[in-house]
């Protein structure tokens, strides 16, 4: 099928913004990544109003996403697409929607190709998840200025607003300091109960030499005493041999 070259008015890129927007958001639903589309109304020999483009980094989700885009803009819009490229191996899908053509690449062929490059002078719209999810390019490049003009306005304080921040730091640091007093008080009172347990250590160490010395003098009691034992029954001979030989020498006297 021969397409007819256009150049679509500001008019038709305001009457597609719809289709964008649906295509975009089923984009969106399966998690395709920097989804934008580029307004071509205002370049001379282009043949479509908008580009819409996104990426994934598998052909499983590349699929996903087409078979989304197609389904989601049936449903909401009721249009279909008159030409399909790029099924069979997934790499870089072509849906065309006449005055829309939907570009859903995998992110190296998308990196590789560079549309937004080859079509630099179109004006782009990124879509999100996020509140505001589209914005223009046009804007985005306002916002740093409005922030830098703000920033420059905060930097000339009152005397009455330096002085509630310094309370505010103050406050701040209090916590902190108090935790470190904390900190230090508790340090000494650490080492009194360690050198407390060392000294219960040392006790109990004395203590049990005690014990050992105690039970070892004991032993040496009961050591003696087997001796001295061992001597009385070795000595009661002798006492008796004494005994006879006296009563011996008594006999003879009398005799």
């Amino acid at each position: 099928m021969t397409r007819k070259k256009k150049q679509p008015s500001p008019a038709s890129a305001a009457a597609v913004e719809p289709l964008c927007a649906a295509i975009a958001e089923a984009m969106l639903e399966k998690k395709a990544q920097n989804v934008l589309s580029l307004d071509l109304s205002d370049i001379e020999g282009a043949v479509v109003t908008c580009f819409v483009l996104c990426n994934a980094d598998s052909t499983t989700q590349i699929d996903a996403i087409a078979d989304n885009v197609e389904e989601h803009v049936r449903k909401t819009l009721g249009e279909k697409p008159i030409r399909r490229e790029g099924l069979k191996n997934s790499i870089w899908i072509v849906l065309d929607y006449v005055d829309v053509m939907v570009h859903i690449f995998q992110t190296e062929a998308r990196n590789f190709y560079c549309l937004e490059s080859l079509w630099a002078d179109a004006k782009q719209r990124r879509y999100s998840d996020e509140p505001q999810a589209a914005e223009d390019e046009t804007s985005t490049a306002k916002t740093p200025v409005k922030r830098k003009a703000a920033t420059a306005k905060s930097a000339v304080t009152s005397p009455k607003a330096e002085s509630s921040a310094k309370k505010a730091d103050t406050a701040k640091a209090t916590p902190k300091k108090t935790a470190t007093l904390v900190k230090k008080t508790a340090a000494p009172a650490k080492k009194t109960a360690t050198s407390t347990k060392k000294t219960t250590m040392s006790a109990k160490k004395a203590t049990t030499s005690t014990k050992k010395t105690t039970t070892t003098a004991k032993k040496t009691t009961t050591t003696a005493k087997k001796t001295t034992t061992t001597a009385k029954k070795a000595a009661a001979p002798a006492k008796k041999a004494a005994t006879s030989t006296k009563k011996a020498a008594t006999a003879k006297t009398k005799k």
